[in-house]
């Protein structure tokens, strides 16, 4: 069986953890896992900005500095603002619920 070696400047090449010049099953598995948890990283940012926007945007609403016409004129907005920040959060528990359940 002939092994396989990648080009000499491939974006592969950053896999090869123990410079051997081959990217072993364990080095993919290995960037894989770090690939999922820069992603469950992400989403927990993703998360969080949503619930912070949420709890500012409520305390901005409630301030002296915003007219009553203006927040009456922008109520529709601010219902679909929270739905859709709750959604967000929403989404991001329970795919982290499904995740933990599966393992």
């Amino acid at each position: 069986m002939v092994q396989k070696k990648l080009q000499k400047d491939s974006v592969k090449n950053a896999l090869d953890i123990d410079g051997d010049g081959i990217v072993s099953d364990a080095e993919l598995a290995a960037a894989e896992a770090l690939d999922k948890h820069e992603k469950a990283d992400a989403q927990r940012r993703m998360a969080w900005v949503a619930m912070i926007s949420m709890l500012f945007f409520t305390a901005a609403v409630f301030l002296p500095i915003f007219p009553d016409a203006r927040i009456k004129a922008l109520s529709d907005l601010f219902g679909l603002f929270y739905i859709g920040q709750a959604g967000v959060i929403g989404a991001y528990m329970g795919m982290t619920a499904y995740m933990a359940k599966g393992k």
